[in-house]
């Protein structure tokens, strides 16, 4: 396994040569896999303990469980993020999605696998949220396509992007509650191959989880299509006030 990540990273140092931090824009000091220099890396918004057991957003010392999973019941069973939903993580997002930064998915790809790893899921299928055909063809790309095809060459998971589809170009959920997210993304999503999925550890890519309305609608698709266990893990979450 470390033999393969240090192929892959070394091959994408080819591709995408770190020079510069993707944050400050200043010159490394030294190689960083990530493309963060040690200043910026170390006040990112990191998600540490204590957090909720259910999607990982930060909470107080006296509960295990944050509102929203108290009062809101997943179609998945544990999802876990990376970073809290900063104006820094948002600015990164948004040059990724929107800007053509593509490389940056290797930066945060690095810190998904490495979330990933300390897990202990046992994950035997991993699955990007769909974009609608429309969409992508607008965009050029999946963004959370592309960070799966990072975790599976690093972590030697499948990762398959066509078991699930998007059969209904939906607004897109920017500005909606919790209640117009769940309306918009209903019966948004397809599984075309069921064999994929049953009694499959599935492990859900995205990038930003919000209210979860997103993957929730995924993760009842994959449950009808017979998942033994659903797990999400996003590059970010929003922290509710």
């Amino acid at each position: 396994m470390s033999q393969l990540r240090l192929l892959v990273d070394g091959f994408l140092d080819f591709l995408y040569p770190r020079i510069d931090c993707v944050c400050c824009g200043k010159r490394l000091e030294k190689r960083a896999i990530h493309g963060i220099c040690k200043h910026c890396c170390d006040n990112m918004p990191f998600i540490h303990e204590p957090k909720c057991a259910i999607c990982s957003r930060p909470v107080n010392d006296e509960a295990n469980i944050c509102l929203e999973c108290k009062y809101h019941s997943h179609s998945y069973d544990q999802a876990l993020a990376v970073f809290e939903y900063s104006v820094v993580i948002k600015d990164m997002i948004h040059r990724y999605k929107y800007g053509g930064e593509y490389s940056l998915s290797r930066t945060f790809g690095f810190f998904l696998s490495e979330k990933l790893q300390e897990s202990g899921w046992q994950v035997d299928l991993m699955i990007p949220v769909p974009l609608h055909v429309n969409r992508q063809k607008s965009r050029g790309f999946n963004q959370s396509a592309l960070l799966g095809d990072y975790l599976s060459q690093r972590n030697e998971i499948p990762c398959r992007d066509d078991v699930l589809i998007r059969c209904v170009d939906t607004q897109s959920q920017t500005g909606f509650n919790r209640d117009k997210r769940t309306e918009n993304i209903k019966d948004a999503f397809a599984v075309v191959d069921k064999y994929a999925i049953k009694d499959k550890n599935i492990l859900i890519i995205d990038d930003v989880h919000t209210t979860g309305a997103t993957v929730d609608g995924c993760s009842r698709m994959l449950r009808r299509a017979g998942a033994k266990k659903i797990y999400v893990i996003t590059v970010a979450t929003v922290v509710w006030d």
